[in-house]
């Protein structure tokens, strides 16, 4: 018998974003229900408001649109497949 350990999540799982300085290490943790683009677009355009290092991303590119994108996705995502016949689920690392 073979067993395999699979660790899944799906959109209704997703409580917060959490927006993390990979030089500091400072976070900003927002609850899904007050995401928006606006502040996901300030977040990613300013910098980190710790250390002031920049994120990286700029402002008019196509990293910037897809990453809005996604922002404004997960927002909308579990709404839009509840009460449905499809489960959409993504496999995530499992802790050992």
């Amino acid at each position: 018998m073979t067993f395999e350990k699979r660790c899944l999540i799906e959109p209704s799982d997703f409580i917060s974003a959490q927006y993390e300085c990979e030089k500091c290490h400072a976070a900003i943790l927002v609850p899904i229900e007050k995401l928006d683009s606006d502040q996901a677009a300030s977040f990613a355009l300013t910098g980190c408001t710790f250390c002031n290092t920049p994120s990286g991303l700029q402002k008019n590119t196509q990293e910037m649109r897809m990453y809005l994108e996604f922002i404004s996705s997960l927002k909308q995502i579990a709404g839009a497949l509840q009460g449905r016949n499809l489960k959409v689920r993504l496999g995530i690392e499992c802790a050992e």
